[in-house]
C-alpha cells in the first residue's frame, strides 16, 4: 500500500510540472505560396503566416510574384503573365520570365494592323474576335536561387480548332536565364535550402535546435516541428507543399535593415486580398497589369 501511494504522488507531481519552453529561435519557413515567421523565447512560441513566395540568394531576400500583361486590340486579344523578382531591401523589381509568345504575337498583329487601337483597361473588344491568345504562368516551386515554372498557352482563331501548349522551365533568379534540371540538382545551395533526407522525412540542422518535417499521410501534408538537443519537440503545424525551405534569422542574427524589409514584405503581402498566383478564376480578358495578389505552388 505504501508503494502504491508513493507512485501516485510521483505521477501527480509530474503532471503538475509546467511544459518545457521551446529553445530560443527565429527563422522563416518558406512552403509553397506561404511563408511563416517563427519566433520562440521564454514567453512561448509564436508563428505568423503571409501569402509571400520568398527566395534568398547571395544573402539577399526576394519576393517572387506574377504580373499580368495585356496587349489587346478590338478584334485581337493578347493577355499573358510575367514572373518578377523583387529585392526586399531596395524594392527594385526585375522580370525573370517573360511571356514571349504573347508579346511576339501582339507585336506581329500590330505590324499587320497599324491603325488598330490598343484597348485600355476599361475598353471592351468587338463582338467578332479574329484571334485570342492567353498565356498563364504558374510558380511550381522555389529552391535556393531557382524558380520552377509552368507556362500554358491557349490560342483560338475564328472557327479553327484551338491550339494549346504547356512548357516547364527552371529559371535562375540571379540571371533570369533558364537552367537544366540536373544542373540545379547539383547546386550545393539547393541541398542546403532543402535540408537533409527525402520528401517523407527531412531535417534542417541549426545551432541549438533543428527543424524537422514528417509526411502526414492522414492529412496529406508535411508536419513541421522544432526539436531541441534533448529530443523534445514542439509542433509548428502542417504545410501542403513538399518544397520547404528554412531561412535562419537568429544565428547569425539578421541585420536590422533586412529584418525591416522582411517585416514590410510580410505586411504588404497580407493586403493582396488573396493567395499569390491563385490560378482558379483566371479570365481570358485580363484588364489590369497589377501584380497578381496570389499564387499557387505545387
Amino acid at each position: 500500500m505504501r508503494y502504491t501511494t508513493a507512485v501516485t504522488l510521483v505521477l501527480v507531481g509530474a503532471c503538475a510540472l509546467p511544459a518545457p519552453l521551446p529553445p530560443e529561435a527565429e527563422f522563416l519557413v518558406s512552403a509553397g505560396d506561404q511563408t511563416y515567421w517563427v519566433r520562440s523565447d521564454n514567453s512561448g512560441l509564436r508563428i505568423r503566416g503571409s501569402p509571400l513566395i520568398l527566395a534568398r540568394t547571395g544573402g539577399r531576400y526576394y519576393e517572387v510574384y506574377v504580373g499580368a500583361i495585356d496587349r489587346s486590340f478590338p478584334r485581337a486579344l493578347f493577355s499573358g503573365e510575367r514572373v518578377y523578382r523583387r529585392d526586399l531591401a531596395t524594392g527594385d523589381s526585375a522580370v525573370i520570365f517573360d511571356d514571349t509568345a504573347i508579346v511576339a504575337m501582339a507585336a506581329d498583329y500590330r505590324r499587320r494592323h497599324p491603325r488598330a487601337p490598343i484597348l485600355g483597361p476599361e475598353d471592351d473588344p468587338d463582338d467578332i474576335i479574329e484571334v485570342s491568345a492567353v498565356g498563364e504562368t504558374d510558380i511550381l516551386n522555389v529552391l535556393g536561387p531557382y524558380v520552377a515554372l509552368e507556362h500554358r498557352l491557349s490560342i483560338e482563331r475564328g472557327n479553327d480548332p484551338g491550339q494549346d501548349d504547356t512548357t516547364r522551365a527552371v529559371i535562375d533568379l540571379r540571371t533570369g536565364l533558364p537552367v537544366a534540371l540536373d544542373s540545379m540538382l547539383r547546386d550545393s545551395t539547393v541541398h542546403e535550402a532543402a535540408g537533409e533526407g527525402g520528401l517523407a522525412n527531412r531535417r534542417w540542422r541549426h545551432d541549438g535546435y533543428d527543424v524537422i518535417s514528417h509526411y502526414d499521410s492522414t492529412n496529406k501534408a508535411n508536419a513541421l516541428a522544432m526539436r531541441d538537443r534533448r529530443g523534445r519537440e514542439w509542433q509548428l503545424g502542417l504545410v501542403a507543399s513538399s518544397y520547404v525551405q528554412i531561412f535562419w534569422l537568429d544565428k547569425p542574427r539578421v541585420d536590422a535593415n533586412t529584418r525591416s524589409a522582411l517585416a514590410r514584405a510580410f505586411n504588404d503581402a497580407t493586403t493582396y486580398g488573396q493567395r499569390i498566383q491563385q490560378v482558379s478564376g483566371k479570365k481570358k480578358r485580363v484588364k489590369s497589369p497589377e501584380r497578381k495578389a496570389a499564387g499557387r505552388q505545387t
